[in-house]
């Protein structure tokens, strides 16, 4: 064709009509197979946007995550708090106790390790302050469900 513009709009939609396949009823079957015979690959951009759904929902996973947390705060705030009046002074023997009291096993020794390698009172209140956390993570599925 020289002269494209010797036709109208409506002619020319004719013409598409006549040549392309009309969309609206074709079958995803057929619509694939179309996509195929031109040579068009749609798996880049299906995985594409399956990632961007993923994204999505972790965003908003860990949105719920996050309001779940600042509800938990002030209850475990109170708690710690609860836990450093209950010892006191921050002596290693209260915290050798508390230790003896709260927990068994591997973190026992663990604590046991870090107590015996603390010098000063802001040793003392990080290793209270590590047990506060553990002892809040292994009671997290209870306050979980109020």
């Amino acid at each position: 064709m020289k002269d494209p513009e010797r036709f109208d709009v409506r002619t020319w939609r004719k013409f598409f009509v006549f040549l392309l396949p009309d969309e609206k009823n074709m079958t995803h079957q057929e619509v694939e197979a179309e996509l195929q015979h031109l040579g068009i690959d749609t798996r880049p951009g299906l995985a594409k946007v399956q990632q961007a759904l993923k994204r999505m929902a972790a965003t908003r996973e860990a949105r719920t995550a996050l309001e779940a947390a600042r509800k938990q705060r002030p209850s475990l705030l109170a708690r710690l708090g609860g836990v450093a009046s209950a010892v006191g002074s921050l002596t290693k023997e209260n915290l050798q106790q508390v230790i003896m009291e709260r927990f068994s096993g591997t973190a026992q020794a663990a604590f046991f390790r870090k107590l015996e390698s603390a010098a000063s009172e802001e040793d003392l209140k990080s290793l209270l302050d590590d047990m506060t956390k553990l002892d809040a993570l292994t009671e997290e599925p209870d306050d979980a469900n109020p």
